[in-house]
């Protein structure tokens, strides 16, 4: 078991985090629905090259929330506080929205920040494919008291743009809610709202200049390919890898896969 350890993020948000392993580090930002946990298998396979830090987003593990609105620049900031006690050079590594974070930070950053930057499926291409009504209807759900409802359209909501199925752990969403899963089904219309505010253009990444590793599921949605081979396309230095026989969460399904397309990427560098 890690231990997990604190920094504040630049409104005073306290931030978990934890690490694992020794080396150069890299600083995993989970998707929606996870915590810090959600990297930790891949984490471990990692560990004996790289120092790991697992991040819990805002809202979510033994993060605290933050004051209302929620704004994608606080989420910003938490990544960036983590990854100045990463230190200098480090890899970020984010995964969904959490891919969405990293991409946004790695337009702002420095090149001595960040030494790469590796995405698994971030939401991108995703702006104006979602209405105002829908945002407003997954925001009624949780009023509701019914979160389920709200993560069940959020899925088809995400599945109907072409940029993720439910696969693997999110398959088994028809559970009874608990309290912690109240709290992250709270966490689902700010996110989608966020993602779908952004310029669906990859080209507004086209100023980051790190090497930049894009993974894409075999098994995810042609939208999703695309939208991410475009990503690829528009940063000066990137690749994609594809993951065989997989799709949204890979890193928890089988992440010797990812763990070895993260280590081959940095080893090449």
């Amino acid at each position: 078991m890690t231990t997990c350890e604190y920094v504040r993020s630049a409104d005073g948000t306290r931030i978990a985090y934890r690490r694992l392993g020794a080396g150069q580090p890299i600083v995993a930002v989970h998707g929606g629905l996870g915590s810090s946990r959600s990297w930790e298998p891949v984490a471990r396979l990692l560990a004996d090259r790289h120092e790991v830090f697992l991040v819990d987003r805002r809202g979510r593990g033994d993060s605290d929330d933050g004051d209302d609105p929620h704004r994608l620049a606080h989420e910003i900031d938490d990544v960036r506080a983590v990854l100045d006690v990463a230190g200098a050079g480090a890899t970020l590594l984010g995964h969904s929205f959490g891919g969405t974070l990293t991409l946004e930070l790695a337009t702002l950053a420095s090149v001595e920040e960040i030494g790469a930057l590796v995405v698994y499926e971030p939401a991108v291409g995703v702006g104006g494919l979602i209405s105002d009504e829908q945002l407003r209807q997954l925001r009624r759900h949780l009023a509701d008291g019914v979160p389920e409802r709200a993560v069940a359209l959020s899925m088809r909501l995400l599945d109907d743009v072409g940029l993720v199925v439910a696969d693997g752990p999110l398959s088994k969403l028809r559970i009874k809610p608990s309290p912690a899963f109240r709290r992250l089904a709270a966490t689902v219309p700010r996110e989608i709202s966020a993602v779908a505010a952004l310029h669906p253009d990859p080209a507004r990444y086209a100023a980051i200049d790190v090497p930049v590793l894009v993974l894409v599921g075999e098994r995810s949605p042609e939208q999703a390919r695309r939208n991410n081979e475009a990503l690829a396309a528009a940063i000066p230095d990137a690749t994609v890898a594809m993951l065989e026989r997989q799709g949204h969460v890979a890193h928890t399904a089988a992440p010797e896969l990812v763990a070895a397309e993260i280590d081959r990427f940095l080893v090449s560098r």
